[in-house]
């Protein structure tokens, strides 16, 4: 994307913060990869594995994935901040905690993630944003992705077919267990390390 427009080998590009942060991600990634990778049991929609997530702005998150489930609530820097109108970057997060509580699992799948933001929708699916912030949800992302070799895509899912996770994000207990008898007990431990993410 960086050399489009250009019309020979040695015109110059100019490179963004946005540009280096992107090649970070592929030496980190680059710099662990032993150059072997499996093929994917199974690539259809029908036998992905699925994602659902939600988030209060005021509150905070839930994600659920079979019977495992996370919800946290949102840090008090968060909230005494402009992080907590990022709807876009609050409905990302949760995401991401996925892949990392997951990653073992979602090794060498196809994994959909139902989200009920279309902007994050279309930002997981291409894999860029405007949004600096944003972005740095996308590069934790990817780079996880890449790790675990895991395919993805994002659905569109109405917010009134997302109750599990609506739920979980507002800490509605007993919703929850009535919605999701299946679900465990207790919730998988959250990665505190990801609330890095929201510092500028």
């Amino acid at each position: 994307r960086s050399t489009s427009g250009l019309k020979a080998p040695h015109h110059r590009v100019r490179v963004t913060r946005g540009l280096r942060d992107d090649l970070r991600v592929w030496l980190s990634f680059l710099e662990h990869f032993n150059g072997v990778s499996f093929w994917q049991d199974s690539l259809s929609l029908e036998d992905a594995l699925q994602v659902h997530s939600d988030a209060a702005g005021s509150l905070g998150f839930g994600v659920i994935f079979g019977n495992r489930w996370c919800a946290q609530r949102w840090p008090a820097s968060w909230l005494e901040s402009d992080i907590r109108r990022d709807l876009t970057f609050l409905e990302f997060f949760p995401i991401v905690v996925a892949v990392q509580l997951w990653c073992t699992e979602f090794r060498n799948k196809k994994v959909v993630f139902w989200c009920d933001n279309l902007a994050v929708v279309r930002i997981i699916n291409r894999q860029a944003s405007r949004s600096p912030r944003v972005m740095r949800l996308v590069w934790k992302f990817v780079l996880l992705c890449l790790e675990a070799n895991v395919s993805f895509t994002a659905r569109h899912v109405a917010g009134m077919d997302n109750s599990i996770a609506d739920a979980l994000s507002r800490f509605q207990e007993d919703r929850f267990r009535t919605l999701a008898p299946f679900a465990n007990s207790i919730p998988e431990p959250f990665p505190g390390d990801l609330w890095s993410l929201g510092s500028e």
